[in-house]
């Protein structure tokens, strides 16, 4: 019975995390409003650090809650991590232009979506070097560090404890947190969620795999977004 309703805790906790994780830049801001606070605005990100202040508070939670960063996959760091991150890196790279070459036209003729949406809503990056210069630090927080650690550890770990720890289950958390991580996208159109959805799927059985080691796929994410806006500032297209 025990077991039951901590499933069913984290079940509820899980629905909660999700809907803040949409929700809590938009309730920041109303809240900032109501007290006569402007909250700044990035360039590009817009209110993005709301969202990484999110998951500082979200840590911060499940630390209070009895549980420990490792079992999230935030384990202590090791220098070999950065050449495994890299290789993935290199993986996910092909990974991701595979799965474009056959996605990319199916998408457009089914569909009518826009191929070129993501480029076109980071466009002001190209040839903007102090915006670029912005960026790089922030996609390594926001994304490399704050996406995964919601993704590949929250997300994942949870999803194991409420359907449990078999091959299918796991499988089917991998799969879980990674359709939630495309729909995160949806800013990037069809064209860009099914790639990214895929390589999420990559991403978490890679961290699984390891012994939930984020640290991987971490620097994984940043050296793909690091190139991906880098290509963006060049002028060279994505695809």
């Amino acid at each position: 019975m025990e077991n039951a309703w901590s499933r069913v805790a984290n079940a509820i906790e899980v629905l909660v995390v999700l809907a803040l994780s949409q929700y809590s830049a938009k309730l920041a801001i109303a809240a900032a409003s109501l007290a006569g606070v402007t909250l700044p605005d990035m360039p590009v990100l817009r209110h993005t650090y709301l969202g990484f202040v999110f998951i500082l508070i979200l840590l911060l939670w499940v630390k209070l809650r009895g549980d420990t960063f490792a079992s999230f996959g935030l384990i202590p760091f090791k220098a070999r991590y950065l050449f495994f991150g890299l290789a993935l890196a290199v993986g996910a790279i092909v990974l991701d232009s595979a799965v474009r070459s056959v996605s990319t036209p199916l998408i457009v003729s089914w569909t009518g979506a826009d191929p070129h949406l993501d480029a076109k809503t980071f466009a002001e990056v190209k040839g903007n070097v102090a915006l670029f210069a912005m960026l790089l630090p922030s996609i390594w927080l926001f994304a490399a560090f704050g996406e995964e650690v919601l993704y590949r550890g929250y997300l994942l770990t949870r999803f194991t404890q409420i359907i449990g720890e078999g091959r299918s289950a796991v499988a089917l958390a991998i799969g879980g947190q990674a359709f939630l991580f495309g729909l995160a996208h949806a800013y990037q159109g069809p064209v860009g969620m099914v790639p990214i959805a895929i390589g999420a799927i990559l991403s978490g059985t890679v961290s699984v795999a390891w012994g939930r080691n984020l640290w991987v796929v971490m620097i994984t994410h940043g050296l793909v977004d690091t190139l991906g806006f880098t290509m963006l500032y060049l002028g060279i297209p994505l695809s």
